[in-house]
């Protein structure tokens, strides 16, 4: 039997890479997101409010899922966070310290790649 031939590999035919400025931006932009969080959670607790933090962070997540490859893997601890909040019931002093270690995390990143401009 015949191998096939002139196969495409997608991850050499297709890579998108950002430039330093570009993932400034995107970090600021998440962590603008992640700011939030805490606002919506409380939103949430109002009766009627139409807001549910759990939805809001489930929207973080396909952001920061999606940008994780353009960061070589470096998002990967803030997917793992805005699982957390999505698949556990915290309590806002146990959702607060999640929320701030993500913060701490980006702003971490951020500063990094301030650094190399």
């Amino acid at each position: 039997m015949e191998e096939a031939k002139n196969i495409i590999d997608l991850d050499d035919a297709f890579h998108v890479t950002l430039s330093t400025e570009e993932k400034i931006k995107c970090l600021e932009e998440i962590l603008n997101k992640i700011k939030k969080i805490l606002y919506v959670y409380d939103k949430t607790q109002e009766p009627n409010s139409g807001y549910n933090y759990k939805v809001y962070c489930g929207g973080i997540l396909i952001y920061i899922s999606s940008s994780n490859g353009l960061f070589n893997g470096e998002l990967v601890n803030l997917i793992i966070n805005m699982n957390a909040i999505i698949n556990n019931d915290f309590s806002k002093s146990q959702l607060k310290r999640i929320v701030f270690e993500s913060k701490n995390q980006i702003e971490f990143l951020l500063q990094s790649y301030k650094d190399k401009e």
